[in-house]
């Protein structure tokens, strides 16, 4: 059953105007009808009440009750004490009656006597059919019904204003006092259900626009956090409650937008102190080096060498600084555009360490690959191959760099079921160096940032590598963590949904560029 508050907004404005110009009409017809009620319950029918409180409307009283007799006698059959109801209205004021019914008498007033009732009427009336004569000398009524039924009223009742009695006056004026009491009572009933009524539609209306606009206003002064619905998060199912509910919908956007400024603004004043920071350092050794040159400090042939090697590798890492600078930010732009294919993850990797271990050897970092997973049969997921091995390149880069003495790096390929639904290719990249706090795992892939705070370990990375290694992974639909090695270490862990291969798979690297990361 629908509420009155899920119904449209016009159409409660329609029942409201409904009920408010009917509400008093039916609360007032409702206690007539109980007063009346009442005058019945109390006896003597409710014409005599009214004749009791009112005496003057005795003739309209009188020519009622004889109208109703005449209307139950013309049926085939009814009953006695309907008939009784009219005839002691007559007995009070002061008109006996004789009702015969197919020459058996039905009804005779008290202390009456029937023949002397049936000759007066006779005697005066006009007619032996239907008559009714009522002046000064008093009143009279003959009527003989079809249906065989005979009545006969007379009395000495002139047709004229007749001073009250006190007790007359006195019934009169409690009664009246007490019709007028209940018809008060009524009317403040009547105003009472409409105002309660009203009250509640305006609440239905008005306390969701009160609490948009309260929302409004704390926007207007920067405050997100104020509802745009009423308390309990509550709205009507109509125009109102839609639009409280769109407005706090687009509330909790703008929170979000201004959250992720807030982000982003933080975000870029970091990058800017770690562009600064880290471009400084080969800055100043560029400047040094080159001053040395230019002093004529550099005499020798291997100082002035060395002097040029070194002002080399300050431009290299310049230069590495600004590609990983320009990659991390059309990464944050959504505008790298990777070349997707469908590839054996398994041969992809066995390829990679097959041609680069030797390499990693050289360079300080052992390698070492092992498969996990059941079988042998094809792993195929969808990414780029190139930027991958950017990103394996990345973190094994971070492994030789801050992976201890003898830093080594275990490659692992494992196989995770979900829901026995969907597969899951997990590749874990293990060292074994110092590891990294708990608390800190979380943060490795944000921009610039190192667990060496002072940042004094430039020579090490620009701290971009992760930053854009998640980037990387995240843009080909793929997922990125950090977690503890088992026996001290770091591992970096990267996950892609299994597919069907729906082109030829490209199983190796073909990427000999000797990239140091």
């Amino acid at each position: 059953m629908m509420h009155l508050r899920e119904l449209p907004t016009g159409t409660r404005l329609i029942v409201m105007c409904f009920v408010l110009a009917f509400l008093p009409i039916v609360v007032l017809a409702a206690t007539l009808v109980l007063v009346i009620a009442g005058m019945n319950h109390l006896g003597g029918g409710w014409e005599s009440r009214m004749v009791e409180l009112w005496p003057r409307t005795a003739p309209i009283a009188v020519h009622f009750a004889i109208q109703r007799m005449c209307d139950i006698a013309d049926r085939p059959a009814w009953s006695l004490h309907e008939m009784e109801e009219q005839c002691r209205l007559l007995e009070g004021a002061g008109i006996a009656v004789f009702v015969r019914k197919d020459g058996v008498p039905e009804y005779l007033s008290p202390g009456a006597d029937a023949a002397q009732v049936e000759r007066a009427a006779k005697a005066r009336t006009e007619s032996d059919q239907a008559s009714l004569v009522w002046t000064e000398m008093g009143f009279t009524y003959l009527y003989r019904s079809p249906s065989g039924a005979e009545i006969y009223a007379a009395g000495d009742k002139p047709l004229k204003r007749q001073a009250l009695t006190a007790a007359q006056r006195e019934a009169r004026n409690q009664g009246r006092w007490l019709l007028y009491g209940v018809f008060g009572l009524a009317i403040f009933v009547a105003l009472l259900l409409g105002l309660l009524f009203v009250r509640m539609l305006t609440r239905q209306v008005l306390r969701p626009l009160a609490a948009m606009r309260r929302s409004a206003a704390a926007i207007e002064q920067g405050d997100y956090d104020v509802p745009a619905v009423p308390a309990g998060g509550l709205a009507p199912s109509d125009e109102v409650g839609a639009t409280c509910r769109s407005f706090d919908k687009m509330r909790l956007g703008l929170a979000a937008a201004r959250a992720e400024r807030e982000r982003y603004e933080k975000n870029r004043k970091e990058l800017l102190a770690g562009i600064s920071h880290d471009l400084r350092t080969p800055l100043t050794a560029l400047k040094g080096y080159a001053s040395g040159i230019l002093d004529g400090v550099a005499r020798t042939e291997e100082k002035r060498t060395h002097y040029v090697t070194q002002i080399f590798r300050s431009a290299t890492i310049l230069e590495h600084l600004v590609e990983n600078l320009f990659l991390f930010s059309k990464l944050d732009l959504g505008r790298v555009d990777f070349q997707v294919t469908t590839v054996d993850l398994r041969a992809y990797l066995e390829d990679y360490v097959s041609e680069r271990a030797a390499w990693y050897e050289d360079q300080g970092l052992a390698l070492r690959f092992s498969d996990a997973t059941e079988g042998r049969e094809p792993l195929f997921v969808r990414l780029d191959p190139q930027e991958y091995q950017r990103v394996v390149e990345n973190i094994l880069g971070n492994a030789k760099k801050y992976g201890g003495a003898a830093p080594s790096v275990d490659i692992t390929l494992s196989v995770r079921e979900d829901n026995n639904v969907h597969r899951t290719a997990v590749v874990r990249f293990a060292d074994h160096g110092p590891g990294v706090p708990d608390a800190e795992l979380p943060r490795l892939f944000e921009s610039f940032y190192r667990t060496d705070k002072a940042r004094s370990e430039t020579q090490k990375g620009s701290g971009l590598g992760l930053a854009i290694a998640r980037g990387v992974v995240t843009g080909m639909g793929g997922r990125i963590h950090a977690e503890a090695t088992p026996g001290g270490g770091l591992t970096i862990v990267t996950a892609w949904p299994v597919s069907d291969a729906d082109e030829a798979p490209q199983v190796g690297t073909r990427q000999k560029k000797g990239r140091d990361s």
